[in-house]
């Protein structure tokens, strides 16, 4: 188990899903090895692509009009690259990854800008963003 196995409560303190303990004093993890699994792991590397790719494209885009039509030209573009690659054709699988990448940044980059053509705005913090759901055993 990681440190996924978290969530805040009403108070904004850290406890863990299993044993309701804050993540501190938690003893169903082990930080220093799960700090490395996430950070050298797949996971851990899309995540820093998908970072590298939001400073990209807010330096280059730094509006946000037009986020959904962009999110979904880039979901078109992941899709047709799948397609391309799984029938043998010009793309390969580090291109599969780049447009993930890519769908996976414009989807953050709506969740927390918004699209200026809709009404959506990020959630206030003291409005009690969702926590993630724990990992199935």
């Amino acid at each position: 188990m990681d440190r996924t196995c978290s969530y805040r409560d009403p108070w904004n303190i850290a406890r863990c899903t299993e044993c309701n303990v804050t993540v501190d004093l938690c003893q169903c993890v082990n930080v220093a090895n799960s700090a490395h699994e996430r950070l050298s792991g797949p996971d851990g590397i899309v995540m820093a692509m998908v970072r590298g790719e939001l400073i990209a494209a807010r330096q280059q885009f730094p509006g946000s009009t037009h986020m959904l039509a962009a999110l979904m030209e880039e979901v078109g573009e992941l899709a047709q690259a799948m397609i391309d690659h799984d029938r043998g054709g010009s793309q390969t699988a580090i291109q599969v990854l780049r447009e993930a990448v890519q769908v996976a940044s414009m989807a953050v980059r709506i969740a927390v800008e918004g699209d200026d053509n809709m009404v959506y705005e990020f959630p206030m913090l003291d409005q009690g963003l969702p926590r993630t759901r724990p990992t199935p055993r």
